[in-house]
């Protein structure tokens, strides 16, 4: 385990080498989630292949990234400092980050739960959560863990949900406006907040839901394959967002923020 991490005070556990912090029971009913449905068990199985399942995520799905991205925080945190991705998936965004998951993922080091974190209080100089905050059943308790672990003057980067359709990924709870993430993190500096992926892809992402529930005749199997058909047909669109993010109404209507807070 890399050096620069310390873990609160806590009975360790292994798994293929890797620290793990989720009780047993936890653990195994978090994994089953990740398999069920079709939708689900497709993502799953191409996160085993993460160039394939990053092209299909940048370059068919309804999402353009054009905000601040999760790398931006290795410019405000310390060279050689602990930066940290809570629900890292199979991917690293840059070599020196630490990943964290509830799924042990080849790239995870870390096996543990955003809601109880295993590092010491003020001991990590940077955190990043990107695309995992709507999936969280008790946000509140995350943001607490978040400030614990982090250093004062540590850096939090995170972007989340606000227009888009329900996506269970195991879970699905919540949506966020900008005013909600910044009450959420109220005991945080705001640095910076604003749309990440634009309000053409909101528009998008619920436009291929209507249309493959209205032709599905209430079949599910129907329903997943022309979902997967309007996606690869009609989000070629999103490129309109390079101009619509940077309108100064983009946020009430866009399909998700980024955030950057620092520890106070």
């Amino acid at each position: 385990m890399d050096n620069r991490v310390k873990f609160k005070k806590q009975p360790i556990r292994h798994i293929d080498g890797r620290p793990l912090f989720i009780p047993d029971s936890g653990y195994e009913a978090m994994r089953s989630d990740l398999h069920t449905g079709f939708i689900n068990k497709l993502k799953t199985n191409l996160k085993k292949i993460p160039w394939l399942y990053s092209f299909i995520f940048y370059f068919i799905a309804p999402a353009l990234f054009l905000g601040k991205q999760p790398k931006h925080i290795f410019s405000l945190t310390p060279k050689n400092g602990l930066v940290v991705e809570i629900g890292s998936g199979n991917r690293r965004i840059h070599p020196e980050i630490v990943n964290v998951d509830i799924h042990p993922w080849s790239m995870v080091d870390i096996l543990a739960d955003a809601h109880d974190l295993p590092f010491a209080e003020n001991s990590v100089d940077g955190i990043v959560l990107s695309w995992v905050l709507e999936h969280m059943h008790d946000p509140v308790k995350v943001a607490a863990e978040i400030n614990r672990a982090l250093k004062p003057g540590g850096y939090l980067y995170l972007t989340t949900n606000f227009i888009t359709p329900y996506h269970p990924s195991p879970k699905d709870h919540y949506r966020w406006t900008a005013d909600g993430l910044r009450t959420l993190f109220k005991d945080f500096e705001m640095v910076e907040i604003g749309p990440d992926v634009g309000p053409t892809c909101a528009l998008l992402s619920v436009f291929q839901e209507w249309v493959a529930l209205a032709l599905s005749f209430n079949n599910k199997t129907m329903k997943d394959f022309l979902w997967i058909s309007m996606v690869i047909l009609t989000s070629p669109l999103k490129v309109l967002d390079y101009l619509f993010i940077h309108y100064q109404s983009a946020e009430t209507i866009t399909a998700g923020f980024y955030l950057i807070a620092k520890k106070k």
